[in-house]
């Protein structure tokens, strides 16, 4: 029956039917099956219980042996039933696009399995939606059977199974797949309390509306676990949009970085229908907030989504601690969705789900990966000096190439970094084919609103050339339609979270993307160990530099009319990056530079197996990185304590050779060795000034630099080098009022830019945490 999935052919149907026919008179299934439960398994791939159905090789072969099979032929016990795959579609024209959508189920078959304004939501206003997704079809077939109450005396072998384990990608619209049927079941489950109350007490409607508002209010209905704050609030909004047309029904958001106060105070005012929350603050409030614990702990309806993320995040105890929290298996219905199954989905499934729960195979063994039509490149550069230049000439080769709707996501490996590149950026914009580009900011140590408001300004941005600089708190599940490029700065995490991270890109229908990955030569062993199976091309500095420049050349021939959101003449600003840089680097913050390294030595540290290199090596390259690329007279010096922290002091012999050999390799290695005296200079401790603390950043050992003179931190962003503290003004205010500032009383630095906004084109705040630009005593803190 799998080769019959995707034709929706008649002959199809009623071979299934015909099947059904022969199972429904078999004695030996205590349950008949319907035509209609067998046809939905079919092309949803779901497990029947206990029983699995044989795909048949073709429909010839299914009418010529339909009549002699018997029961035991078609039904065998124990296996899971994958979701067929049709084979792959080759590239149509546009006209050709009407006949592929009409192998797709339109929600408009869900009239009388749904309630009439769930529908309307979906079909009218505001999401004016048509054909479903096959995550969502498989789902939503199973409507209105999935969402019957359990029945305590059902046999629970033959009972059909409630709990879903659904594998599927991200992006292919499982949001909907699981909020409709939670928004179903909980109109169901009020409905059902009000009418036994008006039948118990012979009251008239106004007393079934009120009892069944005081039930809702008692009694919470789904809870939706999303392992980041974004996706959280994504969820939110599209469960905000389903309910537009259900007064009754409240929405709660539970995530950090927001107003605890505020969300208590929404959650006291209302009905407690659907709550989205994040792990960490949801355990927060049942273990503070008995006005939280006492109605969540009544909930029937649980959603896990991307349960892969929230295990690989390490949400595994906060996941089990939950669901004990909650009315238990089976009396409580739970979803699980997740990109992979592995053993540790498995393992929670085991936990969490009910026994009988079908599983729902999305996901073709033999499908492409969702990245593989992304043109993808991975660069080498030849030493650190060369990072930035080329990460600016990726983006000036995307707004060249796409002059009038040019998006980049720049991921950067921590949030020091992605503040670092964000500021340089800033500064470098006028090389940039486009002068106005829009920049964007987001990392985890802005307020939950902040990011939001950014996220929200870079989706919408229509401008036609935007950058959005983030650490991973953008690389999975957030949408941000029409990206055309994703650039990565140094290694992710793992080969996984590349993958989600080139997913950014190439989403759209007419949008085909393009993902570079750019590294140091001591990373290179991340692409040869880790991303094997990806269909990566080398791309050499210099062969972008001679692509960027003729296509400057082709622009700057072009009349003014059709460039009119580029530089004239483009060229001329092309060739300035090597001096903008230099001077950039003659006022780069020292302090900024030790911070970002502090946070990259703590990165990488814990992933030189994935590289491959000795941790000696990846000390000696950090402190590389700091000269070449960032342009400080010697490297910073390191405490043996620091590199003891680190694992990288454990076995002195072995760091020392990898110290030689990366010099060796490189040829050049400017500075003291990696582990050296403090008599020849001001020395900046890790880990061993102001305790044991390596905090600052977000990240793992962010922040680990402290100026030990008796001014304390950074005097801004950029420094001047006669001592005096010039550059940027501070960001704690909110707003950054121009690129530079002269300071009070003279004293050099640069002239305000007036009539310009200067900065990011934003209007949001930043932390005063994560600013680098703070003096002083206002940075300890964060240090």
């Amino acid at each position: 029956m799998g080769a019959c999935y995707g034709a929706r052919s008649v002959r199809c149907d009623h071979l299934l039917l015909s099947m059904a026919s022969i199972l429904s008179r078999a004695t030996r299934l205590s349950a008949p099956i319907s035509a209609r439960t067998l046809l939905r398994a079919s092309r949803s791939g779901i497990i029947l219980p206990r029983y699995y159905v044989q795909p048949i090789a073709s429909l010839q072969r299914a009418q010529s042996t339909a009549a002699a099979l018997k029961v035991e032929e078609l039904f065998t016990s124990g296996t899971e039933v994958k979701r067929p795959s049709p084979a792959p579609r080759p590239a149509v024209h546009e006209e050709e696009h009407s006949a592929i959508e009409d192998d797709q189920a339109e929600f408009t078959t869900l009239k009388n399995v749904v309630s009439q304004s769930t529908l309307k939501a979906l079909t009218v206003s505001p999401m004016q939606l048509q054909h479903m997704s096959p995550v969502q079809e498989a789902v939503l077939g199973m409507l209105p059977d999935l969402i019957k109450p359990l029945d305590p005396n059902a046999d629970p072998t033959q009972a059909a199974p409630r709990d879903l384990l659904v594998k599927a990608r991200t992006g292919t619209g499982k949001t909907i797949a699981f909020l409709v049927p939670a928004i179903e079941a909980r109109l169901a489950e009020i409905q059902r309390y009000g009418k036994v109350m008006k039948r118990e007490t012979g009251m008239d409607r106004k007393f079934e509306i009120r009892a069944q508002r005081t039930y809702g209010r008692e009694n919470a209905g789904v809870v939706i676990i999303s392992p980041t704050r974004e996706l959280a609030t994504q969820i939110a909004v599209e469960a905000t949009k389903l309910v537009k047309h259900h007064p009754e029904l409240r929405v709660h958001l539970f995530v950090g970085g927001e107003s605890k106060r505020q969300q208590m105070r929404h959650w006291m005012e209302s009905t407690r229908d659907i709550i989205v929350a994040t792990p960490g603050r949801l355990r927060d409030m049942l273990e503070n907030e008995p006005a939280v614990a006492g109605p969540i702990s009544k909930s029937k309806f649980l959603v896990l989504d991307e349960a892969d993320t929230l295990l690989e995040m390490g949400f595994r105890e906060d996941i089990e601690s939950i669901a004990k929290d909650l009315a238990p298996t089976p009396e409580r219905q739970t979803f699980m969705f997740s990109a992979t199954v592995s053993k540790r989905i498995q393992q929670v499934a085991e936990s969490i789900l009910d026994k009988n729960h079908a599983f729902i195979n999305c996901v073709s063994d033999d499908a492409p990966p969702v990245h593989a039509h992304v043109p993808q490149y991975h660069t080498v550069v030849p030493s650190a000096e060369d990072q930035i230049p080329h990460v600016l000439r990726l983006i000036a080769h995307d707004q060249l190439t796409n002059p009038d709707n040019s998006k980049v996501l720049l991921f950067l490996p921590t949030t020091k970094m992605t503040q670092l590149f964000s500021t340089i950026l800033q500064e470098m914009r006028s090389t940039l084919p486009n002068a106005r580009t829009r920049l964007f900011e987001i990392h985890s140590k802005r307020t939950q609103q902040s990011r939001t408001k950014m996220s929200n300004e870079f989706r919408n941005d229509t401008s036609g050339a935007s950058v959005l600089v983030s650490s991973d708190v953008s690389a999975r599940g957030v949408d941000y339609p029409g990206v055309t490029r994703v650039i990565q700065v140094g290694i992710p995490a793992s080969g996984e979270q590349y993958v989600h991270r080139v997913g950014r890109t190439g989403r759209g229908k007419d949008k085909h993307g393009r993902a570079d990955l750019v590294l140091l030569p001591w990373e290179l062993g991340f692409v040869t160990w880790q991303l094997t199976d990806i269909p990566m091309k080398p791309l050499t500095v210099s062969e972008l530099t001679s692509t960027v420049r003729k296509l400057a050349e082709e622009n700057d021939a072009q009349p003014k009319a059709i460039r009119a959101r580029i530089s004239n003449p483009y060229l001329t600003k092309l060739n300035t990056i090597p001096d903008r840089i230099k001077m950039l680097q003659e006022n780069m913050d020292k302090d900024a530079v030790k911070e970002t390294m502090a946070s990259l030595l703590g990165y990488y540290a814990s992933r030189s197996g994935e590289l491959r290199c000795d941790k000696g090596v990846i000390v000696a390259g950090v402190k590389a990185w700091t000269v070449e690329a960032c342009g400080l007279e010697e490297p910073p010096y390191i405490s043996e304590a620091f590199l003891t922290r680190i694992g990288a002091f454990d076995q002195p012999k072995r760091a020392r050779r990898g110290v030689q050999s990366y010099r060796r390799d490189q040829g050049r290695v400017p500075g003291a060795q990696w582990r050296s005296s403090s008599s020849s200079r001001s020395r900046s401790v890790f880990g061993e000034e102001g305790g044991d603390r390596f905090g600052g950043g977000g990240d793992r050992f962010g922040g680990g630099f402290r100026r030990r003179d008796s001014e304390g931190g950074s005097g801004g962003g950029y420094r001047r080098r006669d001592g005096e503290s010039g550059g940027f003004q501070r960001r704690d205010d909110g707003e950054r009022n121009g690129g530079f500032q002269r300071r009070e009383g003279g004293g050099g630095g640069f002239q305000r830019r007036d009539g310009e906004r200067g900065g990011r084109e934003r209007s949001s705040e930043r932390d005063d945490s994560s600013s680098w630009f703070t003096r002083g005593r206002d940075r300890s803190s964060s240090v």
